[in-house]
């Protein structure tokens, strides 16, 4: 193979990328957010079920996720600050000694790197907890670049915020795979020209994930070759 081929081929792999969340798909975050929140609105004298959890919207943004899940049952949601430090201290307590990297995914992103392409992690989490994750599950070493954020809305991650995180890691005009967990994830990513693979969890199965070259219970369920060759358009 000539130097000018190897150059074309690697300069095409250049234009081409793997994006994740971060806390939802690599580390399932979301069961740990339900119990620690749910934990946190008892105080105020609401049970928190796995259906009223899905229903508030689940926003990464522990004071909105809380505010929300009072609101939704008629609860005043001042005097909260104590019940969003306690979710926050749960949450970063997980990602530094309980969380492990989905199998799935980590067999994905083994398999992208192999091919030379970029892969990258995206987050709602303040910076320190996302850089205590990435190394916690080891995808710092596996090369795997952090995208953080220049603001997180309580609704992210959606089509602006997409947009925002592709222009600031030099990937908006990349083709991209996106593996996703949520609705709004998903129809961020499909706006921003992803092709997606949503991976949805107990809280979000019953979302509405059309337009999703995939909707899989979990990453192992299919190899890495069959999700690039259906995704990556090279």
């Amino acid at each position: 193979m000539s130097d000018d081929v190897k150059t074309d081929e690697k300069q095409e792999r250049a234009t081409h990328a793997l994006i994740f969340e971060l806390e939802y798909v690599a580390a399932k975050k979301r069961q740990v957010e339900f119990a620690a929140i749910k934990s946190a609105v008892k105080t105020k004298g609401v049970e928190l079920t796995p259906v009223s959890f899905a229903r508030s919207g689940m926003s990464p943004v522990p004071r909105a996720a809380i505010t929300s899940v009072l609101n939704q049952v008629g609860k005043k949601s001042d005097a909260i600050e104590k019940a969003v430090a306690a979710v926050e201290k749960e949450i970063a307590a997980y990602c530094a000694n309980d969380a492990e990297l989905d199998k799935g995914l980590e067999k994905l992103i083994k398999a992208v790197r192999a091919m030379d392409i970029p892969v990258l992690a995206f987050t709602a989490l303040p910076e320190t907890v996302a850089v205590t994750l990435m190394a916690k599950l080891g995808l710092d070493k596996m090369g795997v670049e952090l995208v953080i954020p220049d603001e997180v809305k309580d609704s992210f991650p959606r089509a602006d915020s997409w947009l925002k995180m592709l222009k600031k890691c030099d990937k908006e005009d990349a083709t991209l795979v996106a593996v996703v967990s949520s609705q709004i994830a998903c129809k961020g990513g499909l706006t921003a020209g992803a092709a997606c693979i949503a991976v949805p969890d107990e809280y979000t199965a019953f979302q509405d994930f059309s337009g999703a070259k995939l909707v899989l219970d979990s990453l192992g369920d299919v190899k890495p070759k069959e999700v690039l060759d259906l995704t990556l358009r090279m």
